[in-house]
């Protein structure tokens, strides 16, 4: 007699899952919603980065060239300085954005004190061939604009500068003793209130010279102003209406200048 062959059902032929189509869709919203995760937090990164070594606050200090002031019976001073020049404005991203004040911060690393130089925002500089305030630069030009005119006006070559949305000092000088390769992940929040021509070592080296300071012990002054002239088209010299810092003064006061020995 024949036995009746027995069936079998095969392992290898793919069951139809009624969820299979819910299922993939799951599965897609989970690789795209990963993949927005990670550009986000890579245009984030990239974003925190551009703030450090900021390309046209880089391109404005290197410009500067020699602006040092010199007046007989005076000779330049031998102490080690840094100078930063801080701008604060109502927004670092926006185009246009006003200057709300200006100030030079110098270190003395020699003698171990710092202090400020507080400018007025509509100080005088000169733009072309043509006397401007330094808010109406800044707000048609931008902040890199201002450095080279400012620092002509002031006979003071900057070292650094720092655009900020309001007064950062202290919390710069917080990071005092950050290893540099982790601030982008430690210092978001600061990041994103500067743009500045320092990189990160640069910054965390400067938060460390105030930090020794200490930002209650920073002094402060105005800068020593004159009445702001210029020579018109038929050669006469007439007031602009501004007021200009008188460089000698300053350095004098600042103590880039000190008597001749």
């Amino acid at each position: 007699m024949f036995r009746r062959r027995e069936r079998f059902e095969r392992t290898d032929v793919p069951r139809e899952n009624p969820y299979r189509n819910a299922i993939g869709v799951i599965v897609c919203v989970v690789v795209f919603v990963a993949a927005g995760i990670v550009v986000s937090a890579v245009w984030n990164r990239v974003g925190l980065e551009s703030r450090l070594g900021e390309a046209a606050l880089s391109s404005a200090v290197d410009a500067q060239g020699s602006v040092a002031v010199s007046t007989s019976g005076h000779a330049a001073s031998a102490d080690d300085r840094e100078l930063t020049l801080l701008l604060v404005t109502d927004d670092v991203d926006a185009t246009g954005s006003a200057l709300t004040s200006a100030r030079v911060l110098s270190v003395n690393h020699t003698q171990g004190a710092a202090g400020y130089v507080n400018l007025p925002a509509d100080v005088a500089v000169t733009s072309g061939e043509t006397r401007v305030a330094l808010s109406t630069l800044f707000s048609t030009e931008g902040a890199a604009a201002c450095v080279g005119p400012l620092a002509s006006a002031t006979g003071i070559a900057f070292d650094h500068v720092v655009v900020s949305s309001g007064d950062v000092v202290s919390e710069m000088a917080a990071l005092a003793g950050t290893d540099p390769s982790a601030l982008l992940g430690s210092s978001e929040d600061l990041l994103r209130k500067i743009k500045t021509n320092m990189d990160a070592s640069e910054l965390v080296s400067l938060a460390g010279s105030v930090a020794a300071v200490g930002v209650e012990n920073i002094t402060s002054f105005d800068a020593p102003l004159v009445t702001d002239v210029a020579t018109d088209a038929d050669g006469n010299i007439v007031e602009t209406g501004l007021m200009a810092v008188d460089p000698v003064q300053l350095a004098l006061t600042l103590g880039l200048l000190v008597p001749a020995a």
